[in-house]
């Protein structure tokens, strides 16, 4: 009787796996220990566009072709490490897969080895992710984000005049000292507001790949002055001191002025905002550390708590003591910064101490025709 139960079990086992795998929506690959294909399940067929009998017994490498989205080369898949360990392997990505038809689609795949009972690994499973729905979805975001941000613009750019125009006494109607207060409330409110429009334009070019930089040679310097002299008031308010300690000889960078001064900006504005009571002081510096220029932003502020210094760079993070001192922003500021200074060759790292300030450095190339 037992022998002929055991039969049984291990043909429901067999199929109820098969099932089980057919029902993922990823694909699913199973290699032996030679990286010859044993499996795929019925997703894996829709999104790669085989069926499973064509590839049995064939090497991943070359059945499955591989490229990097970056630089469109040939890549590995590397999956030697997955049969000596026992963990997960982390989730690569920025990956395509070429079609029989020879186009590619973007994917994602994380694979792990498969054991025995007895903990012996006789092959692998790779979990691919098909990309296109997510990138799709991503894109209808970015262009409803950049429509309704246009949208948003105008009116908050027409009510900007026509309270600076009350502000101003152009129409010489006098007011009050109630009258002037809740109107310069009502104007920073609706520069927050533009400020926010702005953010969301620019994560929505950023996404699309739209955001276009016109580098040039350029003198932070200026820029800097620029800034400063349209934060005094914001400064002031807040009870900070702007200290430009930017050396004269400090190198001419190529640079796109518009976008580094919105980096600038970003940087000073949440310098300022973050800065303890009381008399403090925000610097900024530079030095230079060929082939690049280092400039660095200084604040006595509240810090920010280490476990948040990692996720900082990330779309719509604050740190928790950010969100508990009741300071407005929209978490994008740092995310747009590092991808502008990214994208002219530099790169930007924050190092901090919480309740003693921050220090966020960035780097530009210097501008090797002067040279």
């Amino acid at each position: 009787m037992k022998k002929s139960v055991k039969p049984a079990i291990a043909q429901i086992e067999h199929v109820s796996c098969r099932r089980l795998l057919n029902s993922i929506h990823e694909a699913v690959v199973i290699l032996d220990t030679d990286l010859k294909i044993h499996y795929l399940n019925e997703s894996g067929e829709k999104i790669l566009q085989v069926k499973g009998k064509t590839v049995l017994g064939k090497k991943i490498e070359g059945t499955l072709k591989l490229f990097s989205e970056v630089s469109k080369q040939v890549e590995p898949w590397n999956l030697q490490e997955a049969l000596t360990t026992r963990a997960v392997q982390p989730e690569r990505s920025g990956l395509q897969i070429q079609l029989p038809n020879e186009t590619k689609i973007p994917v994602a795949f994380t694979s792990s080895a498969i054991r025995t009972d007895d903990n012996n690994i006789i092959g692998v499973m790779i979990a691919i992710r098909d990309l296109r729905r997510e990138r799709e979805l991503i894109r209808l975001r970015s262009e409803f984000v950049s429509i309704t941000s246009h949208q948003l613009r105008t009116p908050a750019s027409a009510v900007k005049w026509y309270i600076e125009a009350l502000i101003d006494n152009r129409r010489g109607n006098q007011l009050n000292d109630w009258q002037q207060d809740k109107l310069h409330q009502a104007y920073q409110s609706n520069e927050r507001m533009i400020h926010l429009i702005n953010d969301l334009l620019n994560v929505s070019r950023l996404d699309s790949g739209r955001f276009e930089l016109r580098p040039k040679p350029v003198c932070i310097q200026a820029i800097i002055d620029e800034v400063k002299s349209e934060l005094i008031h914001f400064a002031s308010a807040h009870n900070v001191e702007l200290d430009n300690n930017i050396p004269t000889e400090t190198p001419v960078v190529v640079a796109d002025a518009d976008k580094i001064r919105e980096v600038i900006m970003n940087l000073l504005t949440n310098a300022i905002k973050y800065s303890k009571p009381g008399h403090r002081t925000v610097t900024i510096s530079a030095s230079q550390q060929a082939p690049l220029v280092e400039f660095s932003v200084h604040d006595q502020g509240i810090g920010i708590p280490e476990k948040d210094i990692k996720h900082l760079f990330e779309k719509f993070y604050r740190a928790d003591n950010a969100i508990e001192s009741q300071t407005e922003g929209s978490g994008l500021g740092l995310y747009i910064a590092r991808e502008i200074v990214r994208m002219h060759g530099g790169d930007i790292t924050v190092t901090s101490q919480e309740g003693k300030g921050t220090t966020v450095t960035f780097t530009l190339p210097i501008d090797q025709s002067k040279s």
